[in-house]
């Protein structure tokens, strides 16, 4: 991928601090466009099911490039970062699959089952239904947060078996090591992103419980209010792992980076209040591995001065000029 030239990363003055850079982009739209997807139905490896949400361009031809896009921990296809990607893919005339992971988004009464960390099947599924819309066609992955793991988890399950239809990757603030980025969230001053994370969780399993029959339960109530204690009662149970650090331990993919085949970018910030960047400097990675960081940005933020783009995205340039600038060295 080309990386040697991307402009630096410099922070709007009006969103100084890691907290801002966070929480910002999420109320500052950019241009979108109106939603004109094709909602699909993917069948997954233990019979439950997922939607994605195809874009495809108006030019676009069989054997183009197409784009998988995986949100993060309480996300979904209508994710802003998710929705400004896409848009800015398609204007390249890449076309996109925003995925609604299980029980999110389009997939909330139509999987039975929850959202797993390192679920690689999962996507390992996607890419197969993906793969036969267009069997010419190469493919990217982008995953965000919680989705970058599954990326890079996959990759490295995959190693030198890896489909060669899949020839690029782009993780942003993936949380390799889930064990450590669980720590971080207890911290204090960093208790407030997980807060938001189990307030979503919370409410999602509870309105779940009431619509979605042949949910896959354990009854747990009342739910608890920390991750770690969710993970240890709830997720870890439920995907059948004996206790939350079994789940991070073997959902985390830190260990399995060293064997990626997939040239692929890790786009972080060293000010990332929920994924710790310190993670990826002890991790072994592998030549195929390009880490790209800044000193400021927050946790998918890295909303700039604009200067040097068409809007303040920052992030949103860099992924969408790295991925379509691969059908053109």
């Amino acid at each position: 991928m080309l990386i040697a030239d991307y402009p630096p990363f410099r922070r709007n003055a009006f969103v100084p601090t890691s907290l801002l850079q966070t929480i910002a982009p999420l109320f500052i739209g950019g241009a979108r466009s109106d939603y004109s997807a094709v909602k699909r139905t993917v069948d997954l490896f233990d019979g439950d099911r997922l939607v994605i949400h195809d874009d495809q361009p108006k030019k676009w031809i069989t054997g183009d490039r197409i784009a998988i896009l995986l949100h993060g921990l309480v996300g979904c296809h209508a994710s802003p970062c998710v929705v400004r990607l896409s848009d800015k893919l398609r204007r390249h005339g890449i076309r996109t699959i925003r995925v609604d992971l299980r029980g999110h988004g389009d997939s909330t009464l139509i999987s039975r089952s929850h959202i797993h960390g390192g679920c690689s099947p999962d996507l390992e599924s996607i890419v197969e239904f993906v793969h036969k819309l267009s069997p010419v066609s190469k493919i990217s992955l982008v995953g965000f947060s919680i989705g970058g793991n599954i990326v890079m988890r996959t990759l490295g399950k995959w190693a030198d078996d890896f489909p060669r239809h899949v020839d690029s990757a782009v993780a942003v603030s993936p949380p390799v090591d889930l064990l450590h980025t669980s720590w971080n969230l207890r911290q204090y001053g960093n208790r407030v992103y997980e807060a938001y994370f189990m307030s979503r969780l919370r409410q999602m399993l509870t309105y779940r419980r009431r619509k979605v029959i042949g949910l896959v339960d354990n009854g747990i109530n009342p739910i608890p209010d920390r991750l770690l204690a969710f993970d240890d009662q709830f997720t870890a149970p439920v995907w059948g792992y004996d206790s939350a650090n079994d789940y991070y331990a073997n959902a985390s993919s830190i260990h399995l980076l060293k064997e990626v085949r997939v040239p692929t970018i890790i786009l972080s910030s060293m000010d990332d209040p929920v994924v710790p960047f310190e993670m990826y400097e002890r991790a072994h990675l592998s030549n195929y591995i390009d880490v790209v960081s800044t000193r400021q940005g927050g946790h998918l933020g890295f909303l700039s001065r604009g200067i040097r783009d068409p809007d303040r995205f920052w992030m949103d340039w860099r992924i969408s000029q790295w991925i379509s600038a691969l059908d053109h060295v």
